[in-house]
């Protein structure tokens, strides 16, 4: 879904809300990322305003991600509002050249090519922001066995293997010089 820029006036705002389920052009943003989505929830709103254009939304829902240590599968729920300020990468927007100290407010800025807003990149890019680093299943997680046994993960083994090896272990054996 696409907002074109020339079609807006100063101070017009346009909206646009939906569902994960019911819009196909949303569902395939999504494919490449690693997750499953469960439920996705939208509103958006553009306005231009002067020489950028404002874009205000929100959304909410749920994924299944990978676990980084034992690849389970776990539900993350999110909620989301976001505020940005889109400038025409093709230099027409305004500003002196001068050098001007960054606010906390003027990192919400952002740029866009020719004379299209893509919604679905900025859902896109916000649920990255949203998502955790490093999303273990749980904080004690015992990942997979080093026998790569992924059916009892998180457990004891049988395999005997599960004590893993520390990989700084070995610079206890370590003798400096003196």
């Amino acid at each position: 879904m696409f907002f074109t820029v020339s079609n807006l006036k100063p101070g017009q705002r346009l909206e646009a809300s939906g569902k994960l389920h019911e819009q196909a052009w949303l569902r395939q943003a999504f494919e490449t990322m690693d997750l499953k989505l469960k439920d996705f929830n939208f509103e958006i709103s553009v306005e231009k305003k002067g020489d950028f254009v404002e874009v205000e939304g929100s959304f909410n829902g749920a994924a299944d991600i990978p676990c980084v240590r034992c690849l389970d599968l776990f539900e993350v729920p999110f909620k989301q509002r976001f505020r940005l300020f889109l400038y025409s990468e093709d230099g027409t927007y305004a500003g002196d050249g001068g050098e001007h100290e960054l606010k906390d407010t003027d990192m919400e800025f952002g740029f866009f090519h020719g004379d299209k807003i893509d919604v679905a990149e900025i859902l896109r890019e916000q649920l990255i922001l949203v998502l955790p680093d490093y999303p273990v299943c749980k904080a004690d997680c015992g990942g997979i066995c080093n026998c790569e046994n992924k059916e009892n993960p998180n457990k004891s083994c049988p395999c005997g293997q599960n004590d893993r090896k520390n990989p700084f272990g070995e610079l206890k054996n370590l003798k400096l010089k003196k």
